[in-house]
């Protein structure tokens, strides 16, 4: 109990001094929710293989980057915002692997198509993700761990595309549910 109370203040100091906290709640004793806006930048994203994503083929590795923005700050649809626009308060990766062709990803929208892992770096500390990604939007994503504030963080994220940017990439909201640890 004192260990994810620890988590949650400090989850609260980091939010509030990044004027973050639009979106956040406790949700109850058990669990503390943290929800972000992440402008993913595809001109970060690549292949290892530098393959153009018509030619990858399950186990293809990817990485791209992406910036975190407080809850509320990414509106729906196609917009034009630049993900190196300012405002932010932290930063995102996510590294990870296809599962099939892109005519596969295509024809199947609803099976997972990558599996990944997102980190979530904030000015006190880093959130990890382990989980996939569907084409049509369906994901499960636990929370694995973190770094300094969020050392022991275990949960769950959940992720709703929101649209699109400047640069082709999404902008989506992020929940991060962190559970108490027993």
């Amino acid at each position: 109990m004192k260990h994810t109370k620890r988590i949650a203040l400090n989850l609260l100091a980091i939010l509030a001094s990044s004027a973050a906290l639009t979106g956040n709640e406790r949700a109850d004793n058990d669990k503390t929710v943290l929800t972000v806006d992440v402008a993913g930048d595809c001109r970060s994203f690549n292949y290892m293989r530098g393959l153009p994503l018509d030619q990858i083929v399950r186990a293809d590795r990817f990485m791209m980057n992406g910036t975190i923005y407080p809850a509320g700050t990414l509106r729906s649809g196609s917009q034009s915002n630049d993900p190196n626009a300012p405002g932010a308060i932290g930063t995102w990766v996510g590294r990870g692997a296809s599962t099939a062709s892109l005519a596969q990803h295509i024809a199947n929208p609803a099976q997972p198509a990558v599996y990944w892992t997102q980190y979530l770096s904030f000015s006190g500390g880093m959130v990890v993700t382990e989980g996939w990604h569907a084409p049509n939007g369906a994901n499960d994503n636990a929370v694995v761990g973190g770094t300094r504030a969020f050392r022991g963080a275990s949960g769950d994220m959940t992720i709703e595309t929101l649209g699109t940017n400047s640069t082709g990439c999404t902008n989506t909201r992020v929940r991060i549910t962190l559970t108490k640890r027993n």
